[in-house]
């Protein structure tokens, strides 16, 4: 057992049995395989580096490295965490000290610009907030092009990694081994409301075990080649102290853009997806949506929870709106965030980023405006006409009367 005390409220967790930790986390430290030099660090990942611990928090434990929580799967369904809810995970253990290997930054001068605003953004605020590990992936679905930084950075998921469930859910739809008839509530609420309970009951519907539908997602994420990223339990459903779920946010948009471009499904199954993932609820609505115009169509897959090392404020999705030409355009966005020492220093910084990059895109594509009807001239006035004398009184005339009929008359021929 370990026990997490903690200055914002964090329950106590059990371990399994391995090598010593206190506090350890090694998500913002590792290279980037595909960057030259050194990435830039955030005072986050530098602090837990040196050792220095989350405010509040103090850690000590034993942890099984080599104990997988979803393989095999437990005789028992765990019971969810007291904390259950929406958007959430339970305490996990440390992010593995590994990193993706994803190339990226091969891109227009224009769009690299907009790599380097994002990137000073970042490690501004950083800096101002006193410590958060923040990465941030751009596709732009009209020509392919990607951005990032920290793309190749470990992150903890919270219940974005339940994107994943959904394709996996989809997946079966489109083989006809399922149907999404009567599984509308629980679709909608577990992934446009970000409600764990129900990501557990349609998965446990279509695959007849939660476990089964996890291992199911996690070998279409290998076959799709997401080498960094792990699905290792629906949140909440990880038994006692499991290891993390994970996603980088190079991995993460690769996936949207192979979604967008009818690589995972075909076209209904495209259009069906996407329409799950823009019928979110409101309330979640408020880090990549948030500081959007009502010209911004937006899909997309939140997470959020305070884990033992701080808050983790997650959102993946794909925008589109109308280009100045007249047609659709479209790019896929995913920001993550971990360590950070509240909640709103996650979730506020990820609705900014996001307007920058509409704002970005937006003056790139323009946006399209009706164009103004031309006002309809008056009719040119003509002659006034001469008014139409009334007509005069027709006189009666005389009319004879018809002759009576004699009671014989003298027929014709």
């Amino acid at each position: 057992m370990i026990r997490i005390a903690s200055g914002v409220g964090l329950a106590s967790a059990p371990v399994a049995i391995g090598a010593v930790i206190i506090l350890a986390s090694f998500d913002g430290s590792a290279n980037d395989a595909a960057s030259s030099g050194n990435p830039t660090r955030s005072t986050a990942a530098v602090r837990r580096a040196d050792g220095q611990s989350y405010s509040g928090i103090t850690v000590e434990g034993v942890v099984d490295w080599s104990r997988s929580s979803a393989s095999p799967p437990p005789s028992e369904t765990p019971a969810p965490s007291p904390q259950e809810g929406t958007g959430g995970d339970q305490t996990s253990a440390p992010l593995p000290q590994t990193s993706g290997n994803r190339p990226e930054n091969n891109a227009s001068p224009d769009f690299l610009a907009l790599r380097d605003q994002l990137e000073s953004s970042i490690v501004a605020y950083d800096a101002d907030v006193g410590g958060i590990d923040v990465a941030i992936a751009v596709t732009d679905l009209q020509n392919g092009e990607t951005i990032s930084v920290g793309g190749n950075v470990l992150h903890r998921t919270g219940c974005v990694i339940n994107l994943f469930a959904l394709l996996g859910a989809v997946s079966q739809f489109q083989a006809g081994n399922a149907s999404p008839d009567g599984l509308g509530y629980s679709i909608k609420k577990g992934i446009g409301g970000s409600y764990p309970p129900e990501v557990k009951n349609f998965t446990q519907s279509i695959f007849s075990s939660y476990w089964e539908g996890t291992y199911y997602a996690r070998s279409l994420m290998s076959s799709w080649g997401m080498t960094a990223s792990n699905f290792d339990h629906i949140p909440f459903y990880g038994g006692e102290y499991p290891s993390p779920n994970i996603l980088t946010a190079l991995e993460t948009n690769d996936i949207l853009a192979k979604l967008w471009n009818e690589q995972l499904f075909n076209y209904e199954w495209t259009v069906y997806t996407l329409r799950v993932l823009r019928d979110s609820y409101s309330y979640v609505d408020y880090i990549l949506p948030r500081r959007l115009p009502p010209e911004a169509t937006v899909g997309h897959k939140i997470g959020y929870y305070a884990d033992w090392d701080g808050w983790v404020n997650n959102d993946t999705g794909i925008v589109t709106f109308e280009g100045a030409d007249g047609k659709q355009k479209a790019y896929a966005i995913t920001y993550l965030s971990q360590l950070a020492n509240s909640e709103k220093d996650g979730y506020s910084f990820g609705a900014r980023l996001s307007r920058d990059v509409w704002d970005w895109m937006v003056g790139k594509y323009g946006l399209w405006q009706p164009p103004t009807p031309e006002p309809t001239p008056p009719p040119t006035p003509g002659p006034t006409p001469e008014p139409t004398p009334a007509p005069s009184a027709t006189p009666t005339p005389d009319v004879s009367p018809s002759p009576i009929a004699s009671g014989t008359r003298t027929p014709k021929h």
